[in-house]
């Protein structure tokens, strides 16, 4: 090779260049952006530079992780912000699964205040102890059924899933219930609620095979990557209609939704935080209300979890409630203690794992600080105890649950679907339309 030509494939010496000023200093690296010329910053840095003559960039409203000439915002959130509010679309309907509404033209409810268990005097804390015990003894119902079962759709995953296998286990067993109630219908539209990425239903249109005349709407409120979406869509013989809503469930209004029109809903989530669940079975009963000769919602089945997360305002049966003597106030304590169920004292109960936070979904399941081996609980009470009080908030809840689905027409089961030992959330709903 000539030397000239040699010289060309050298490696250029390398150039030091000066750090970035502090004030856009966030990173160890430079922006990768490039600036318009005569600009000595990109237009997101832009309000840094010193220059007194350029035009000034303020943060966006909508999204102040990005910039936008001060002298043309208007035009910016009117017509080119990607985070602009959208508007509503026709099945969006504030507050409408809410027990009880707000009359706030705000899209949002008040977050109920948190209750804090420790901040009770002693009286107030063993009454209300007491009262949980009085509950549960005499209007709970103690042993509901173990039945853990299987499909044959997820046993290939089983073998591929080694370690944290309990999501693939609690999958199957929902879905085996969903077999064995015969829900895994040709010609039904499948509602996941709180679907994350879309995993459960992805595997329940696996298990339903080739069958082409079903339909499935997925429903959450964040914005998550959908996943399994496409896989829903191609699974089938032909592409199977996927719709995904991104909206809390408290305002959905299925009845204004063409896309479940005139179509056997099986509704289903296999982690449906606290009040989650409580908005869905209302925005159920209120769309099975609508038709009076034949229940539309042919199949629900949930699985509970984060009691603690409950706020009464969303809670479907305050007459149950009432009738059994729990107050606002009681419930939102029997609310805070039902995470004295899942928390706590792990290092002793080493063989059950935290309750059902996965990749699709993130839990709050915050308690109050609890006991160690050098220290007393401010109860009094050891873990098994208080262990068990918490379980007994939560069935107290569950169980007013089953009555109100049971006094809309359906016939309700409460079911441990997984053993404790893969979930301490391991109790599911089940519920199909009341036979005449």
């Amino acid at each position: 090779m000539p030397k000239e030509q040699k010289q060309k494939y050298l490696k250029k010496e390398e150039v030091t260049l000066p750090p970035p000023p502090d004030n856009v200093m966030h990173t160890i690296r430079y922006c990768h952006l490039p600036t318009k010329i005569g600009n000595n910053y990109c237009g997101e840095h832009l309000a840094s530079d010193p220059n007194p003559n350029q035009r000034e960039r303020i943060p966006c409203p909508y999204d102040t992780s990005h910039t936008v000439y001060k002298d043309e915002l208007e035009k910016h959130l009117a017509q080119k912000c990607n985070s602009r509010p959208q508007p509503n679309p026709p099945y969006f309907s504030l507050n409408v699964n809410c027990t009880i509404s707000s009359s706030s033209a705000s899209s949002e409810l008040v977050i109920e205040e948190k209750v804090t268990l420790s901040e009770l005097s002693k009286e107030n804390l063993d009454s209300l102890i007491n009262n949980v015990n009085y509950w549960f003894q005499n209007f709970v119902p103690k042993n509901f059924e173990t039945l853990v079962l299987d499909h044959e759709v997820l046993k290939e995953r089983k073998k591929e899933i080694i370690i944290n296998s309990k999501h693939v286990t609690q999958q199957a067993s929902l879905l085996g219930h969903m077999a064995r109630l015969k829900l895994l219908r040709p010609d039904g539209c499948f509602i996941e609620f709180g679907c994350g990425k879309g995993e459960l239903s992805y595997f329940t249109k696996l298990a339903i095979k080739d069958e082409d005349n079903n339909r499935f709407l997925l429903i959450d409120r964040k914005n998550t990557r959908g996943k399994f979406d496409a896989g829903i869509r191609d699974a089938g013989l032909s592409k199977t209609p996927v719709l995904r809503v991104g909206m809390d469930i408290k305002d959905l209004d299925l009845s204004k939704l063409d896309f479940v029109k005139d179509s056997k809903i099986i509704a289903y989530s296999k982690h449906l935080c606290g009040s989650a669940t409580d908005v869905t079975l209302k925005s159920l009963v209120n769309y099975s209300k609508l038709n009076k000769n034949e229940n539309p919602i042919i199949g629900i089945i949930i699985a509970l979890c984060c009691h603690q997360l409950c706020q009464y305002h969303m809670y479907p049966n305050h007459q149950y409630l009432e009738d059994i003597g729990i107050t606002n106030d009681d419930f939102k304590r029997i609310c805070t203690m039902s995470s004295w169920a899942i928390c706590g004292q792990r290092s002793r109960h080493n063989d059950k794992h935290s309750d059902d936070d996965d990749d699709d979904h993130t839990c709050d399941n915050s308690a109050e600080p609890d006991d160690d081996d050098n220290n007393v609980h401010y109860s009094g009470l050891d873990y098994s105890s208080r262990e068990a009080l918490g379980y007994k908030c939560k069935r107290i809840l569950d169980y007013g649950r089953l009555k109100y689905l049971q006094e809309n027409g359906f016939d309700v089961e409460l079911i441990y679907y997984v053993e404790s030992s893969t979930s301490l959330e391991n109790l599911a709903l089940m519920a199909v339309p009341r036979k005449n």
